[in-house]
């Protein structure tokens, strides 16, 4: 049976992931990349606006017959060969089936316990402030440390104080907020933020862009004089990302330059390093599952001689077990600290907290909009306690006790 070749056919959407993610809800995996490319579109009133947009090219096939055709063609050793490998396949998946459904079952075990108050019985006040905790996101292993805790530091008497215990437990939840500590570092100051696909790696790069340029500015012993910077582009994926950029590089007055290889981004490095006080450098972001293009891009990255500052971006509504796996996935680049981006689209900082202090991080900035002027600020544990839903905060104490922070 001859495989039948389809005719080309082409898909737009804002991104390449939207571009697939359309042809898999259309046809499944029943599709084959071709290729894509940006395309210029009208938008806007009338039509009279441009903006840009991904065009991708794609076919469809008769997979299943196309299947056969090679299947008929396997001798007896492949065709055994690719029944061992089914079956080894199919072990492996079972197993892991089965470890994530006890992992699951075991979780939803404890989540009732913690919900219902039997984790512990003897106590309303612990019941009540894993109640709290449960309902501002914070993980389960985070709850029992915390419930751990309580039992350890009061006695029978003490736990009759619900103020008591929470005003304690308010302060553990900031002590356990490591806050990434300001380095002094000579000229230039490389600044590179990695993470996942459309958590703002890019505005808040620009942040970071202008945060040190008023620094700069209003130390004294600058006398005045305007700091020299430029941004390197390493993003080639996303669709006006350069454009963006070079915005922002007409606002700063400044250099906007490309590497797409680790030898162009150390031939820029070492070119401007003498005459740079900062480089800011844009990366791609990727799938925290994308292994190879993740790999790649620290390949890129990989200037012995640049030393830069590296901070992980991840947003604050993302689910405590993906920010688990952004965390890991994203450790091969040795990132400094921590950015919490669209703080103002969440309510419950629990989940962040949790993996913060489960992977022994630190925070540097949290960010709350679209605004690159005023949008960041350093993180304090402050900023966190007070948005802690159901506990009664004391902020003249968290004030004194975290502020300075």
């Amino acid at each position: 049976m001859a495989y039948e070749v389809e005719k080309v056919q082409k898909i737009e959407a804002d991104t390449l992931e939207d571009c697939k993610t359309q042809l898999c809800n259309m046809y499944g995996r029943d599709w084959t990349y071709v290729g894509h490319k940006p395309k210029q579109v009208s938008c806007g009133l009338f039509n009279l606006g441009r903006k840009y947009v991904v065009e991708l090219s794609y076919t469809i096939g008769h997979k299943n017959a196309y299947e056969e055709e090679i299947a008929a063609k396997k001798t007896p050793e492949e065709s055994e060969f690719e029944k061992n490998r089914a079956a080894l396949l199919i072990t492996s998946l079972t197993n892991q089936i089965s470890q994530k459904l006890e992992e699951t079952k075991k979780e939803l075990s404890e989540q009732i316990a913690i919900k219902s108050g039997s984790a512990s019985p003897e106590n309303e006040t612990i019941r009540q402030i894993e109640d709290n905790l449960y309902l501002n996101d914070f993980s389960k292993d985070y709850i029992k440390e915390i419930s751990d805790k309580i039992r350890s530091n009061f006695s029978l008497e003490q736990l009759d104080n619900f103020d008591l215990v929470e005003r304690k437990v308010v302060d553990w939840i900031g002590e356990s907020i490591e806050i990434a500590e300001t380095k002094v570092v000579r000229p230039p100051h490389v600044v590179i933020i990695v993470g996942p696909t459309g958590v703002g790696k890019t505005t808040t790069l620009v942040k970071l862009a202008v945060q040190f340029f008023l620094n700069f500015k209003n130390n004294p012993q600058n006398q005045g004089r305007k700091p020299q910077i430029c941004f390197i582009v390493t993003d080639f994926m996303r669709v006006g990302a350069l454009e963006q950029i070079e915005r922002y590089g007409e606002i700063f007055d400044c250099q906007v330059l490309k590497a797409e290889k680790s030898e162009d981004l150390e031939t820029l490095y070492e070119e401007n390093k003498s005459r740079m006080d900062a480089i800011f450098i844009d990366t791609s972001g990727y799938s925290p599952n994308d292994e190879v293009h993740i790999a790649n891009m620290k390949k890129l990255l990989n200037v012995t001689a640049m030393r830069p500052q590296i901070y992980l971006a991840v947003t604050a509504s993302s689910k405590a077990r993906d920010l688990e796996n952004i965390f890991k996935n994203y450790e091969l680049f040795g990132y400094n600290s921590v950015i919490v981006t669209k703080c103002d689209e969440s309510e419950q900082y629990g989940n962040i907290i949790s993996v913060l202090h489960k992977k022994h991080k630190s925070i540097a900035y949290i960010t709350n909009g679209q605004i690159v002027a005023k949008n960041i600020q350093k993180a304090n544990p402050v900023d966190f306690l007070i948005r802690l839903e159901n506990f009664n905060i004391d902020r003249q104490h968290i004030e004194d006790k975290f502020g300075g922070n």
